[in-house]
């Protein structure tokens, strides 16, 4: 995984450098950080020792944490609490702009994953603060922004499905392959034979693990990534054949279930 455009506070060797985003630890309440990440990156399952406030300037990023998959439009936000375990992934080269807030802010933050309300200047704040941090020059107008963006944090409708992530070994390395290339035609007993696991026993494992048959939880894991292709603008019967559909209107119609909007409703949020 290639990183650059980092920046953080240079007044120490001795800080602790958080070891997926880079960012260096401090005494400050807020801490702004600026990264990129090559085309197609992914960061692995890890977890921050201080809430983050995570902005993208790409097109579409996915976040998925155990409960849920979230996709982030740009300039849109994503709030994660201290602690909240959580990884990554982007189709394109993902420019992210966060802020790493101590679980003592004084301001009151959501306790859960939250998608930011969007129609605020908060994206904006979020860039500048992460782009201009230094804890060798810090004023009192950087301090005054930062109270400002949190305290504009508030929950918004966002974009999410219910995708709980399997701890079982070979259901957690089947969902990786589906959302690697949902069109993969194995049925279950041939997945059994891959992983080592009969298909009855795979498919009691998919539902103790997630609460759904192995063919919803399938369709949703297909439908999650056919979400993150269309805000990144490919087309909606494109996206439909890619992911193992048969039909266009059987696409949408299954998407609009699980989404509560049209998949060109979607593509479009991605255009902004």
């Amino acid at each position: 995984m290639s990183m650059s455009g980092q920046n953080g506070p240079r007044n120490g060797a001795d800080e602790s450098v958080d070891p997926v985003s880079g960012h260096k630890e401090s005494d400050t309440p807020v801490i702004g950080h600026a990264a990129s990440f090559a085309p197609g990156a992914s960061v692995p399952w890890h977890r921050h020792g201080r809430g983050q406030l995570a902005l993208t300037l790409s097109r579409v990023m996915r976040v998925e944490t155990p409960d849920r998959v979230w996709l982030v439009p740009r300039g849109s936000v994503l709030w994660l609490p201290a602690g909240t375990p959580h990884r990554s992934l982007a189709p394109e080269q993902r420019l992210m702009r966060s802020l790493y807030v101590r679980e003592d802010a004084p301001m009151p933050l959501p306790g859960t994953p939250t998608a930011v309300e969007q129609g605020t200047p908060l994206a904006d704040m979020v860039t500048w603060l992460a782009e201009t941090y230094d804890t060798d020059r810090l004023d009192r107008a950087w301090s005054t922004v930062a109270d400002a963006a949190l305290a504009l944090v508030r929950p918004g409708p966002g974009v999410s499905v219910r995708m709980p992530h399997p701890t079982d070994p070979a259901v957690a390395a089947l969902a990786d392959a589906i959302l690697a290339d949902p069109a993969d035609p194995r049925d279950l007993e041939e997945w059994g034979d891959a992983l080592g696991v009969s298909p009855r026993t795979l498919r009691r494992r998919v539902q103790a693990e997630t609460g759904m048959s192995y063919r919803d939880w399938r369709r949703y894991l297909s439908l999650a990534v056919a979400a993150e292709k269309l805000m990144a603008g490919e087309a909606v019967t494109e996206v439909a054949y890619s992911i193992g559909f048969s039909s266009a209107s059987a696409f949408i119609a299954s998407f609009r279930a699980a989404f509560q909007v049209t998949p060109g409703q979607l593509r479009r949020m991605g255009e902004v």
